[in-house]
């Protein structure tokens, strides 16, 4: 990830928490996150070299105004004045990863050929949770190539408990004979 948008990143964490705001700074970049993956134009306007930062503060004043703090509207005027709007979303996403770290969670991957009935994901979740040490968010994806079984990834951490991995190995082991 940009550098420069983990240096910002960092700086309205380490921000927030000594003002005790954290909670209401990610709420304010949820916000701004949403606002962004919802509008096509509004990532555009942002990068638009051709557009002037008082412009884009403008805007934003009138988009975002009311619904997020005073830190955080001084903190797109800051990004604007150093013309660091573009970077914006690498920013959010950062901070969002460094919220995970604060609390203790690590995102994963469980991957099934079919859908998984919620006591099974709890079982995998708790094995995890248990191996790493961590607070595990499972986001579940339905693969039917696999054929059967699950794959997790988490972190470095990659489980393949899969039908189609097992298969492989039955058939390497049947064809070095």
């Amino acid at each position: 990830m940009n550098r420069v948008a983990k240096r910002y990143s960092k700086a309205i964490f380490e921000l927030a928490l000594e003002k005790d705001l954290l909670d209401k700074i990610e709420q304010d970049f949820v916000f701004l996150e949403n606002l962004l993956t919802e509008s096509e134009e509004m990532p555009q306007y942002l990068a638009n070299p051709l557009i002037t930062e008082n412009k884009k503060i403008e805007m934003l004043a009138g988009v975002v105004g009311k619904k997020v703090s005073e830190v955080t509207f001084n903190f797109l005027q800051l990004l604007a004045s150093k013309r660091r709007l573009r970077i914006l979303p690498a920013i959010l996403e950062n901070f969002r990863l460094m919220m995970l770290e604060h609390r203790n969670i690590v995102e994963g991957e469980l991957i099934s050929a079919v859908e998984l009935e919620e006591k099974q994901v709890n079982a995998i979740k708790q094995h995890l949770e248990n191996m790493l040490g961590k607070n595990v968010q499972l986001s579940t994806k339905i693969k039917p190539d696999i054929l059967g079984g699950f794959v997790v990834r988490v972190q470095d951490v990659v489980i393949d408990n899969s039908i189609r991995l097992q298969l492989s190995k039955l058939r390497e082991k049947l064809m070095a004979r």
